[in-house]
């Protein structure tokens, strides 16, 4: 009933201008040259339709907008995808494509016939030039958008090209690129119409000039119905597929636990420290967060670093993760050359378009099937989402958005995890229940964990080790040597936060 509805309340407004026209016409305001009547407009369709004449015009349009629409999206796509990819090409060709964009495609007919003929060259490439850019621009800033918002996860995982492709750029941009390509086939057809008045002998639009010519008005109607209602269904029949493309979702075999023979995928490896000397970072506008700083991360331990807002903190960790290219200076590791790495963002950075599962499953890409869905199934389990794991994240709580981003690093079994933030922006209870759920992870699989906070009090309750991070120095260390579970209320708690405190208050 309610779908009945919703479609009866479409058709309300074209009924009333129907009855509307009707009225005028039989009232006699406008002679019939000039506005013949509806009954006059239907005689003449269904004329035109048992002629064959009206079938012969519309399918010639819509042969040559098909086309040009197909050569046009091929072109705007394969050029988004090629400069989104380089930014230096990009900006010496935008002059260049915003100078054709801003001229009006009807406006080089001339020229065109000049150059190309009066057959079907020009106006498919009339086609062509006015649909281009509507699906150039569309896709571009969407390939861009997620391209800067998920290339960081991209280098953390390690993610090639192709699977950056596959399983970020494509369908993440998907749905503006649909949008882009839905417009780009409504400026394909007008501009097809307006390039058949000129130079054309078949199509809608050379059937509206030749009716106008002879004074046909009943036909020229006939004409521009008729592309109202064909750009009308073709718009909806691309609206209704871009709809099936965007939900269509892969069915998967629910994961479960592995064996206890073959659980063993969070083991303690021979654990790495982090040693960094004379590092320095500079930004592209000059400013240097980190200058000549030094540091020592014991291996094992978490390393809680604290400081004013601008101190360096974040850089200092995208340093370590290989994702802020050093200025001078030496990152290297003890024990192993590069070991693996995992990093939890301050943001989840989960894709929307994949599950739960197939978040974490990121991180495993090369591993076997069998593998991959063993230790899906584990951290899963470990964050205690493994019931969750066909939901997408608009289904999911703050917390539950980190627990998936932190089962996501994980599963690659760090060696050392890198730690941005995680519970920053999460209310207090939650945050709290979170702290207390990464303790008990990192107690089971241990490993190096380097961590910024601005919560004193989390970097108490967590951290072996607090260092003070100051104009880009290491300024102050505190060893923690309190026991587990650490109350806020126990004399060694208060004391360090306190301390702590007054040192970053300290000017």
């Amino acid at each position: 009933m309610h779908r009945l509805s919703k479609y009866a309340l479409s058709f309300i407004l074209p009924v009333l201008i129907l009855l509307l026209w009707f009225w005028v016409s039989e009232a006699g305001f406008f002679p019939p040259l000039l506005l013949p009547g509806p009954d006059q407009v239907a005689r003449r369709a269904v004329e035109l339709l048992c002629t064959g004449e009206l079938a012969r015009h519309a399918a010639s349009s819509m042969a040559r907008v098909a086309a040009g629409f197909l050569i046009s999206s091929l072109c705007a796509l394969a050029l988004a995808f090629w400069l989104c990819r380089s930014p230096l090409l990009e900006r010496t060709l935008d002059p260049l494509l915003e100078a054709l964009r801003v001229v009006p495609p009807l406006s080089l007919i001339p020229l065109l016939i000049l150059w190309l003929g009066i057959d079907e060259a020009p106006k498919l490439a009339i086609v062509v030039l006015a649909s281009f850019f509507p699906i150039y621009l569309s896709s571009l800033s969407s390939l861009k958008r997620v391209l800067a918002h998920y290339r960081e996860l991209a280098q953390v995982l390690g993610l090639s090209q192709s699977e950056v492709n596959r399983h970020i750029l494509f369908p993440g941009s998907l749905p503006e690129v649909l949008t882009g390509l839905r417009l780009g086939f409504g400026y394909a057809w007008r501009a097809l119409v307006g390039s058949e008045l000129i130079a054309a002998a078949s199509g809608l639009g050379y059937l509206i000039e030749d009716a106008s010519a002879l004074a046909r008005t009943d036909v020229v109607m006939v004409g521009i119905l008729s592309i109202a209602l064909l750009g009308t269904g073709c718009d909806a029949l691309f609206r209704r597929s871009a709809e099936r493309i965007l939900m269509r979702r892969p069915k998967r075999e629910p994961l479960e636990l592995p064996s206890e023979a073959s659980a063993s995928f969070l083991g303690v490896p021979d654990l790495p420290g982090i040693s960094i000397r004379g590092l320095a970072v500079r930004y592209p506008n000059g400013r240097e967060p980190l200058t000549n700083f030094s540091l020592e991360v014991p291996p094992g331990r978490l390393t809680a670093i604290l400081g004013r807002s601008g101190c360096g903190k974040t850089t200092l960790l995208k340093a370590v993760a290989g994702l802020q290219p050093k200025a001078a200076g030496e990152i290297s590791f003890t024990g192993k050359k590069r070991p693996s790495i995992g990093m939890v963002f301050q943001e989840p950075n989960l894709l929307p378009w994949k599950t739960v599962r197939e978040n974490v499953e990121l991180a495993l890409l090369r591993e076997t099937e069998t593998r991959r869905r063993a230790k899906t199934a584990e951290v899963l389990q470990l964050v205690g989402l493994l019931d969750r794991e066909g939901d997408y994240p608009d289904a999911l709580s703050g917390g539950q958005k980190q627990r998936v981003g932190f089962a996501r690093a994980l599963a690659r079994e760090p060696e050392v995890l890198l730690m941005d933030e995680p519970f920053g922006a999460l209310d207090a209870l939650t945050r709290e229940e979170l702290q207390t759920e990464s303790l008990r992870i990192l107690a089971r699989a241990r490993m190096t964990v380097l961590m910024i906070t601005h919560d004193v009090r989390e970097a108490v309750r967590m951290a072996d080790e607090v260092l003070i991070l100051e104009a880009g120095r290491a300024a102050e260390r505190y060893p923690l040597a309190m026991s587990r579970p650490r109350h806020l209320r126990d004399a060694g708690v208060v004391e360090a936060e306190e301390a702590i405190l007054a040192r970053l208050l300290a000017r």
